[in-house]
């Protein structure tokens, strides 16, 4: 932690007050060289807010100039956290300038001409090995749902999203996709929402409710209420009719007995109403 950064971080006016909390955080991680690697889940749960609004806040400091974002890919090609630049006024042993080339991999700026270049130390107590790639469906503080971005849903969401029975009317995929990975986080296994889908599909099917509005939407499906854990089963039973109604056709007149009351009852004009 460097505290020189969190004095002048507090000091800065950036016109949000969350936006200030992520700068504070990203200062608290900081080293002198003005550089730490949180993940946004990190922040997040620090802060008290969601990954959408930390990423939101941090694109907002970067158009500010008050942060360089340093993407950085592992020796296997996949994504680490990025490593954050904080470019405060006077900030750090020689921050390097915007546009100038950062900083080799998992090395700092040297803070004088000649010496070595010092390592760089994580002041944060969580790994730093996670994918800057984070889900974009999650909503805002401000409670605006935030649009998805193509390839964002696992393989696992997708595979059951391409069975669900289509559905007249509205079924929003992004809302699916909250509700079932709300379950997933909870403990809920695959193999039972896909066994529960299947035998769905199979009542659907057996009713006839394919591309009806009688198809639930997806987010109560995978949601809270655990309608996959349903049984669907598809009654062989005839449903009852009911109590039969007597028409006026000549066979059920000849047919009628009209030494009792009903069969009286049901020729007159009360009986037909």
């Amino acid at each position: 932690m460097s505290m020189e950064l969190m004095v002048r971080a507090m000091k800065m006016k950036v016109g949000n007050p969350l936006r200030k909390l992520v700068l504070l955080k990203l200062a608290d991680n900081a080293s002198d060289q003005g550089e730490c690697w949180p993940s946004v889940p990190y922040i997040a749960e620090q802060c008290e807010i969601s990954e959408r609004s930390v990423q939101n806040h941090i694109q907002q400091l970067v158009k500010d100039g008050l942060v360089r974002i340093e993407k950085r890919l592992a020796d296997n090609g996949l994504n680490r956290s990025n490593v954050y630049h904080i470019a405060l006024s006077g900030s750090g042993a020689n921050p390097a300038p915007y546009g100038a080339n950062p900083a080799p991999r998992g090395e700092s700026p040297a803070p004088g001409g000649g010496a070595a270049p010092a390592p760089r130390i994580s002041h944060s107590f969580e790994p730093v090995i996670e994918s800057v790639n984070e889900p974009s469906n999650v909503p805002s503080d401000d409670g605006t749902p935030a649009q998805p971005k193509k390839g964002d849903y696992p393989a696992e969401f997708e595979k059951l999203w391409a069975e669900y029975p289509k559905r007249e009317g509205s079924n929003p995929k992004n809302k699916a996709y909250q509700a079932w990975n709300a379950r997933r986080k909870a403990g809920v296994t695959f193999e039972s929402m896909a066994a529960g889908l299947q035998r769905y599909v199979a009542f659907c099917g057996a009713k006839g409710q394919v591309g009806t509005s009688y198809v639930m939407q997806a987010s109560r499906f995978f949601g809270p209420g655990l309608e996959f854990n349903n049984a669907w089963m598809v009654s062989s039973q005839p449903a009852q009719s009911g109590v039969k109604r007597h028409s006026d056709t000549a066979a059920d007149l000849e047919g009628r007995n009209y030494e009792t009351r009903i069969g009286w009852k049901n020729n007159t004009q009360e009986g037909r109403q």
